[in-house]
């Protein structure tokens, strides 16, 4: 444990330490969303689900997609760039420490974002969530989900630079797995894409925040998302399981020659 919590100090300082990483991660994930809030506060609807329902769905995108995967990967490229997980694997550290200590703080900031915005949201007058662990789970296994992602995506990336072309697929299949493109997607298409990270994240966000996969609509009630929750969870669960397995084989610990 204080092998772990050494690499996450490290990782936590340098993050400091580069202003416009720490200002992506911390504020661009928080101002989209809040802005939408206040657009909604001063309309004639007034602050709606709907309203909320696409803050919210922003404010995941923004989070799991660029602080969480954007970053791990420009993590990763860049570490093994720089032979530190080369180094890192002389020591005492094991493999699993050295590649989810820089994940640690990517944790956090989602655990610390997602409160403030919960609490943005019910302080505007916002619905309440009906069940706050879908929430949890929702954002917490987002975040594992993108990170297990930048593992394998890292494999074929050499540099934090090339992170900006290589990461591309995986932004755009996320954005289009969204519910709010999703809602304007024929059927036939929209059913093809429920299986991807993002729809899995946002079935279960809506489920856990407005009981429905769909803001607007009733509230199935507390006892009833358990059930909805199911595919979007099973769909999360072989994203992480089947990224890692991937990555435990692909990884790249040493740059290319």
């Amino acid at each position: 444990m204080s092998t772990m919590t050494a690499l996450s100090r490290a990782e936590f300082t340098l993050l400091g330490r580069n202003r416009v990483l720490l200002f992506n991660a911390t504020v661009i994930p928080l101002v989209l969303p809040i802005a939408l809030l206040i657009i909604g506060i001063r309309s004639d609807d007034g602050l709606t689900d709907t309203v909320v329902g696409g803050a919210l769905e922003i404010f995941a995108l923004f989070l799991l997609v660029f602080m969480v995967y954007y970053n791990m990967l420009s993590v990763y490229a860049t570490r093994r760039d720089e032979l530190v997980l080369k180094r890192l694997r002389t020591g005492e550290s094991s493999d699993v420490q050295i590649l989810l200590g820089p994940a640690i703080p990517s944790l956090i900031l989602t655990v610390a974002l997602g409160l403030i915005v919960g609490a943005v949201v019910v302080a505007f007058g916002g619905p309440v969530p009906t069940n706050v662990l879908l929430v949890a789970v929702a954002l917490l296994g987002g975040a594992a989900l993108f990170a297990a992602l930048a593992l394998i995506t890292s494999a074929f990336t050499r540099n934090a630079e090339a992170a900006q072309i290589t990461s591309l697929p995986v932004i755009l299949i996320a954005m289009i797995g969204s519910s709010l493109l999703r809602g304007v997607l024929p059927d036939s298409f929209s059913r093809v894409v429920e299986p991807t990270p993002m729809a899995a994240v946002s079935d279960l966000l809506n489920l856990g925040w407005f009981g429905t996969t769909t803001p607007g609509d009733a509230s199935i009630g507390f006892a009833s998302t358990f059930a909805e929750a199911g595919m979007p969870l099973v769909v999360m669960l072989a994203w992480i399981v089947g990224s890692l397995l991937i990555a435990r084989t692909h990884f790249r610990w040493e740059p290319r020659s």
